[in-house]
């Protein structure tokens, strides 16, 4: 029973990609919305790839600004570095930097990493990540999101995070990520008045490799494999003269980033309904 619906699942996500001259399928965008500035790279380079490859155009958007105090600590030195030999800037930092420098430098890793994937447009939003002191408020705003690029391009397909299962491994799972799953939360309410929707299980790779299970289970060809590869190198690119300082690779590096290049796989769930 388990078998063929996953294989239902696979054939119909196939075929979701597949020009049928209907102007939805052949023409709308799919519109890939990253909460911060890595998730794109972690949990959808693959997906991306293959809507690119499919010649659907894709809309990649960022959500928030990314502020990150607990980077800024680690650039300026306040804190240690966390990669200790493994960083590509030698594991001690002081730069003096100010959170307007950490978000420039997470955005420019965002956009060459959306580079690497060959998107079609990249849209940063510029908001502030507001989910952990207004969730609401932040739940309206990705509704609202959403809703706009609807009415844009009618008929496009919606990818966000599943951010009711980003957790870490191990940790509670009544405490999810709150941005990642203030995203889920909006698309959910919306799903009566949208049809096409998918989630991505970003913190699916700090789950030992058994464990990571989704509605489908997107195999990557070997090309999209070493795109999404490339996409991630973006994250750990060090050059501070021109404001690049593997932010990502500081915030989530050997948590996430160096599990997900060692997983040809992407982790994906449908609506519940």
């Amino acid at each position: 029973m388990e078998l063929s619906r996953r294989k239902a699942l696979a054939l119909g996500a196939a075929a979701a990609l597949l020009p049928t001259g209907t102007a939805t399928a052949a023409t709308a965008p799919a519109i890939f919305y990253s909460p911060h500035q890595d998730d794109e790279s972690l949990a959808m380079a693959g997906s991306i790839r293959e809507h690119v490859e499919a010649g659907r155009q894709v809309i990649l958007v960022l959500l928030t600004r990314g502020e990150n105090g607990g980077l800024l600590d680690i650039m300026n030195g306040v804190a240690d570095c966390p990669l200790g030999q493994d960083c590509p800037g030698g594991g001690s930092h002081s730069f003096g930097l100010v959170q307007d420098d950490i978000v420039r430098g997470r955005t420019a890793e965002f956009r060459a990493a959306a580079g690497r994937l060959g998107v079609d447009r990249v849209v940063v939003r510029d908001r502030p990540d507001a989910a952990w002191t207004d969730y609401a408020g932040f739940v309206r705003e990705v509704r609202d999101t959403i809703l706009e690029f609807e009415a844009r391009y009618p008929g496009a397909s919606h990818k966000l995070v599943d951010g009711y299962r980003d957790v870490i491994y191990g940790g509670d799972p009544n405490d999810p990520n709150l941005t990642h799953k203030a995203c889920r939360e909006a698309a959910q309410g919306l799903e009566g008045q949208i049809a096409d929707f998918r989630y991505y299980w970003v913190y699916g790779y700090t789950y030992p490799q058994e464990l990571r299970t989704a509605d489908y289970v997107l195999p990557l060809s070997d090309k999209q494999f070493t795109r999404k590869k490339q996409a991630l190198a973006e994250y750990r690119r060090w050059d501070p003269k021109h404001g690049r300082y593997a932010l990502g690779y500081h915030s989530v590096g050997k948590l996430m980033m160096d599990p997900a290049a060692a997983d040809p796989h992407e982790y994906i769930d449908l609506p519940a309904s």
